[in-house]
């Protein structure tokens, strides 16, 4: 009967770092989240007889903007 030959062991060394590694790898893995709900239904849009703003927006800020700039460069500490 002839005499199988056997593969040469690896280094321990190399046989941990492959343990170590498959470890990890078995260690990682997670479940997936569920997935999410279906989306909420958009709300209703604003009622037509709501008012309009007596300025814009935009006009609203820039006043807004300029008066507390005024406030804060009127202070003590920003005019020395």
């Amino acid at each position: 009967m002839p005499q199988s030959k056997q593969l040469p062991r690896a280094p321990k060394r190399i046989e941990l770092m492959l343990l170590a590694c498959a470890a990890s790898l078995t260690a990682c893995t997670t479940t997936l989240p569920p997935c999410p709900p279906e989306s909420q239904p958009l709300p209703a849009p604003p009622s037509m007889n709501t008012p309009l703003p007596q300025q814009s927006y935009s006009s609203s800020a820039a006043s807004d903007t300029q008066r507390w700039q005024q406030r804060l460069t009127g202070t003590r500490l920003m005019s020395d």
